[in-house]
């Protein structure tokens, strides 16, 4: 990427982070290729690409969020994100499949390790960005969930908190990735 393609999409990635939905669609569309074709890397089901593809869209902004120029290039950083993002999330559910790089979880300076409290902080801005963008598809027991889903709280946490099962959590979690994933 020349200098001038870099001076934007860094422009573009502080007007995302500072909630300029139009920018970060624009990012998003940009890395579409990039995410598409990492998920069809992985050795999973086909049924199971699109929770994935949620999973990389949510590396994408965390990514955003939590992006510091002096430390890597962003398209470095996001690589890095959307597959620490998409490896935990393998790990958390028991998708973890032997041929998948568990141990290559990434860290190129950011804050794109799933486990940190910096991340807790950042998901819970990331959830503020993505209600903003969804607020008028969800109901407001979506967004309670979606809410929780983000700050990465279990499901069975969430169901108690909600005073649901947790069968209920996660067919409102399926109702949610279907709704975003029709917005992006």
């Amino acid at each position: 990427m020349n200098n001038g393609n870099v001076m934007e999409e860094n422009a573009l990635v502080a007007s995302a982070k500072e909630g300029d939905n139009n920018a970060f669609d624009l990012l998003a569309s940009r890395y579409h290729g990039f995410l598409n074709a990492y998920i069809s890397s992985l050795p999973v089901l086909p049924s199971e690409k699109e929770d994935l593809m949620q999973e990389a869209l949510i590396g994408l902004l965390r990514a955003v969020r939590s992006y510091n120029s002096e430390k890597a290039g962003f398209s470095t950083y996001v690589s890095a994100c959307v597959k620490n993002s998409v490896i935990s999330y393998l790990r958390k559910y028991g998708k973890q499949n032997k041929a998948l790089p568990m141990e290559d979880v990434v860290s190129v300076g950011g804050d794109c390790d799933t486990n940190t409290p910096e991340l807790q902080f950042i998901d819970l801005e990331t959830t503020a960005q993505l209600q903003e963008k969804v607020f008028s598809v969800l109901s407001p027991y979506e967004t309670k969930v979606f809410e929780m889903y983000l700050a990465e709280t279990p499901y069975a946490l969430i169901a108690k908190r909600l005073n649901k099962n947790e069968k209920s959590i996660d067919n409102a979690i399926q109702r949610i990735k279907s709704k975003l994933k029709k917005l992006v």
